[in-house]
């Protein structure tokens, strides 16, 4: 049994096409139905009016399978309304084919099904009913059951004149469903591609208004904890200048100590982050020296996580990096240490137009939930995080022109930052710290 539609709008959308399009089947059903009542109320009955009933009859079930499979909770897909539009097609043309073929007015009924797949399918379907309904109608010129009612010109000797007038509708309809089809679908396209990016900007703004009260809640917690950070670092002192403190306790009390002076470096960063962003440009520096140093600086709040670095051989290229895109690194390893592992991998690679920060972890993997887009926070009450540290640095690594790209992996997830290589002109005016240490891995305990 197919599961509802995971996006409730669209799953709205498709269903009022598909009764739109059960409507206007319906609309014809009965033109055709007045057709054969007015060829039994003027008894101009031909042998063709049990094939015509017959059909008649086919169409108004289809009718009412569709309108009932209206009525159920299931997605309407592209697949399956193609194949209502084809339905119409093969019925409409059997239908024809017992009513006088392309002499019936009702052959232009044929410019529906390409109206409405250019309207809503992708390309691919238009083109595929348009072929159908293109083929069926040429048929129809040559093989079908004549009706009286609607070829008067055979029996009056003007078959010349109404074969002239039949080739002139065929024409028509080729020239106007092609038109429909190309000029159609390009313009539906258009208006779906601007909804769009409609949709991804508003998306964008609800992200930027969330990271903008993130960033005011942590301004006003970097001041309310400096106090406390404050009383716990001179409890500390005033414990380790004691010379009866035991050997261990003063060990425990002096990783306390780097803990300690680890968080109020953290909080004045974090006080001065906006000033310093908008008064210093981007920093040019090697990326595997920019992934070093962050790893280095992360494994110092992180002691109990055993990692490694590696580095592709060579000179690295430089990226423009400044403090929100070394946070945004140090959150990915935050998610990969919490993940359930017990290391974590980082990795610097790059090609000519782009550098990449892998890390991995050997944990059970990352939820499908931030796998589906990991710059809107996700609420996860299985993981030590809510997903709000992933949103903020996707939107830093954005700002910067790169991106974040997450996998699961057999026996681990990956996390990967992507930055674009620096111009090779530009500098900045800080001074780049040079980092001259051999590629390799190392590993902490």
């Amino acid at each position: 049994m197919l599961s509802p539609h995971p996006d409730p709008d669209a799953y709205r959308a498709s269903l009022a096409n598909l009764r739109s399009l059960l409507a206007i089947r319906a609309i014809a059903l009965f033109g055709q139905a007045g057709v054969l009542a007015w060829v039994l109320a003027a008894s101009r009955g031909s042998a063709s009016l049990a094939g015509l009933s017959a059909s008649l009859a086919l169409l108004a079930a289809f009718t009412v399978a569709t309108f009932w499979r209206s009525r159920k909770p299931w997605p309407v897909t592209d697949g399956e309304f193609f194949g209502q539009l084809l339905g119409d097609v093969v019925l409409w043309s059997a239908l024809m084919y017992f009513s006088g073929g392309a002499n019936n007015p009702f052959i232009s009924y044929y410019i529906v099904p390409v109206v409405v797949s250019a309207a809503v399918l992708p390309w691919r379907y238009t083109w595929l009913v348009t072929g159908a309904s293109l083929a069926a109608y040429s048929v129809l010129l040559y093989v079908y059951v004549p009706l009286p009612l609607f070829s008067p010109h055979a029996a009056m000797g003007h078959g010349d004149a109404g074969n002239v007038h039949t080739l002139g509708m065929w024409f028509n309809f080729l020239f106007s469903a092609g038109l429909i089809t190309y000029f159609v679908v390009r313009m539906g396209a258009i208006l779906r591609a601007q909804a769009a990016g409609d949709a991804k900007q508003r998306e964008d703004r609800l992200r930027n208004d969330q990271i903008m009260a993130v960033a005011s809640l942590a301004a006003g917690t970097a001041h309310e904890l400096a106090t406390p950070l404050a009383t716990m670092t001179v409890t500390v002192d005033e414990l380790l200048a004691d010379p009866a403190l035991p050997a261990d306790a003063r060990a425990d009390c002096e990783i306390l100590r780097d803990q300690l002076a680890t968080c109020r470096s953290t909080l004045r960063e974090l006080s001065s982050t906006a000033e310093l962003t908008s008064a210093t440009r981007p920093r040019r520096q090697p990326l595997d020296a920019f992934a070093r140093e962050t790893l280095e600086r992360w494994a110092v709040r992180r002691p109990a996580v055993r990692h490694g670095f590696e580095s592709q051989a060579g000179p690295a290229p430089a990226v423009l990096t400044e403090p929100t895109l070394a946070q945004a690194l140090e959150n990915l390893l935050n998610n990969a240490a919490d993940s359930g592992g017990d290391r974590v991998e980082v990795s610097a690679r790059w090609n000519d137009r782009e550098g990449q920060v892998t890390v991995r972890d050997n944990g059970p993997g990352i939820p499908r939930e931030l796998l589906a887009d990991p710059g809107k926070p996700v609420l996860l009450g299985s993981r030590k995080g809510l997903g709000i540290g992933l949103m903020l640095s996707h939107a830093a690594v954005e700002r910067h022109g790169g991106r974040i790209e997450l996998r699961n992996l057999d026996g681990g997830s990956e996390a990967r930052l992507v930055l674009p290589l620096a111009p090779q002109g530009e500098t900045d005016g800080s001074t780049t710290r040079t980092v001259a240490e051999p590629t390799g891995n190392e590993e902490q305990a």
